[in-house]
């Protein structure tokens, strides 16, 4: 399988993140004005930080200091040292929620990394999965079909893909492990249904679980934010490229990764679960995300959009 130098291919030298702003408004119990509903609106670190750190009148968690942790291993990937309930942060989240019974746990641990925010009670799928499209496309978006072809060597399986933006490496491949891109069972109108949706969604965390029977020492948040990273370094593995932005120390220093490795699908359900343990509103957005934006198609062809039986509503490609 050839090596290729990522940076040959593509220029990500600087990863700069989007976020959806109606997801900060939301978990800081604000209502978000017209200017910030773009989802467009690049968010630096320090004001970011500023935002996370309002303490909502829900009493979800939020950070103490105006500003994301600058010691983890990718920006604002892990706050938990600086976060209301960063103790839990380094216990079993089986444990934590079993001791907070009702409570969700995307808003107990709402803003240990800038993926982990609290959207609200009452789940609004397919928005949340255009704003989970749109917010985290990077500056570096191609347009459809536009990246460099990506070929994986997944558990016996070839698959391609276009890596039009930085995160689909990892977003393509984390789909289809699961099962929940279109074309592979998962018809995105039951979206529409949040009862269903979310149903649909403990029934895969039960397969999930019953499969790999994860134990509660496998299922700290801290060591979950931790790995995500080097989950997007193993997918890249997986193709045959070589991830400069990640310091190679941390596939090392990881438990249970002694050097870079293809990404398997243990892995893979491993991320995933643990969202279902934090509450199925939050695997169910996951899924909806995940299932709104690519489809499986001829030839293990990985589709985006256009290309798709559906396509969300109010993204360009």
């Amino acid at each position: 399988m050839p090596v290729r130098n990522l940076m040959q291919m593509a220029s990500f030298a600087t990863f700069s993140f989007f976020m959806p702003m109606w997801a900060i408004a939301r978990s800081s119990g604000d209502t978000a004005d017209s200017d910030m509903c773009s989802s467009h609106a690049q968010i630096s670190m320090l004001q970011l930080g500023s935002m996370l750190t309002q303490q909502p009148q829900n009493q979800c968690g939020h950070l103490l200091i105006d500003a994301c942790d600058p010691r983890a291993n990718y920006r604002c990937s892990n706050n938990c040292r600086i976060h209301s309930h960063g103790a839990d942060c380094f216990r079993s989240v089986v444990d934590v929620m079993n001791e907070h019974p009702g409570t969700d746990g995307y808003c107990w641990f709402n803003a240990t990394a800038f993926w982990v925010i609290y959207a609200g009670p009452v789940p609004h799928f397919e928005d949340e999965a255009v704003s989970g499209i749109v917010g985290l496309r990077e500056p570096d978006y191609k347009g459809l079909n536009k990246g460099p072809l990506l070929t994986y060597y997944f558990e016996g399986q070839v698959i391609t893909s276009y890596m039009d933006s930085a995160h689909y490496s990892f977003d393509d491949l984390y789909g289809y492990a699961l099962g929940f891109l279109q074309g592979q069972g998962l018809d995105p109108a039951w979206m529409k249904d949040p009862s269903r949706w979310m149903s649909l969604s403990q029934q895969a965390c039960d397969r999930i679980q019953q499969s790999y029977n994860f134990s509660n020492e496998e299922l700290v948040l801290a060591d979950w934010l931790d790995y995500n990273q080097i989950l997007a370094s193993m997918a890249f593995c997986s193709a045959g490229v070589i991830y400069n932005i990640t310091d190679q120390s941390l596939l090392a220093s990881s438990r249970g990764s002694p050097s870079c490795r293809n990404i398997t699908r243990r892995d893979m359900a491993k991320h995933h679960y643990v969202k279902c343990v934090l509450g199925h509103r939050n695997s169910a957005g996951d899924m909806a995300y995940l299932n709104s934006r690519a489809c499986l198609l001829e030839g293990n062809r990985i589709g985006h959009f256009s290309e798709c039986p559906y396509s969300p509503p109010g993204v360009d490609f």
